[in-house]
């Protein structure tokens, strides 16, 4: 399974492009929007124009007036080949780390993959001041249940993958460098993690 993880491309036309272009090429199965798409006509380009067999786009919290967009959804859930897949947008409500396990709780964690638009706690959440703003609950999810991979965004400084425990966590935020990043999951283990260069 071939999977793009595209964060914070801030309607930016010229990596629409880019973008729409590796995913033809590479044949990719899998897309995540993970949020802070700033702009309906781009986001509207990238759902049309992407030919995979399924995405997932969630809101980012500069997603102003998108929330009712079809394909944008808060919090969505799926399966692909044997992997779960769990999305969870920047409009936060109560109860947020129940509801997201509630997402997964029926399968094995180690075939779970989560996108958020924001980090989790002290994982890729550094921003250029040297304070973390990563989601607690979502370090929480990791620490107790050690899901295959975390992919967010939104911390643009923060850009590049770490590893907490078993969980792979992938910052995937496109700037003038970056693209996103892409994964090939094969079972349930991570066989490649490739920054995506622009």
């Amino acid at each position: 399974m071939k999977i793009f993880a595209l964060a914070d491309p801030h309607g930016n036309m010229r990596l629409l492009r880019e973008v729409l272009d590796e995913v033809e090429r590479e044949q990719y199965d899998v897309f995540l929007g993970l949020g802070d798409f700033m702009s309906k006509r781009f986001f509207s380009k990238l759902v049309t124009g992407l030919d995979v067999e399924k995405k997932s786009f969630i809101p980012g919290n500069r997603d102003y007036g998108m929330k009712k967009l079809p394909y944008l959804k808060n919090i969505d859930s799926f399966d692909y080949e044997n992997i779960r897949f769990v999305m969870v947008g920047s409009h936060h409500f109560p109860d947020l780390k129940k509801k997201v396990i509630e997402r997964f709780e029926d399968v094995d964690p180690g075939k779970v993959i989560i996108g958020s638009h924001e980090p989790p706690q002290r994982i890729r959440d550094e921003i250029h001041s040297g304070a973390r703003i990563g989601v607690p609950e979502f370090r929480e999810i990791i620490d107790e249940k050690q899901p295959l991979a975390w992919l967010c965004g939104h911390v643009h400084e923060a850009e590049g993958v770490s590893t907490v425990g078993n969980t792979k966590v992938i910052n995937a935020s496109a700037s003038q460098k970056v693209m996103g990043y892409r994964l090939i999951v094969e079972g349930d283990e991570i066989k490649e993690i490739k920054r995506l260069e622009r």
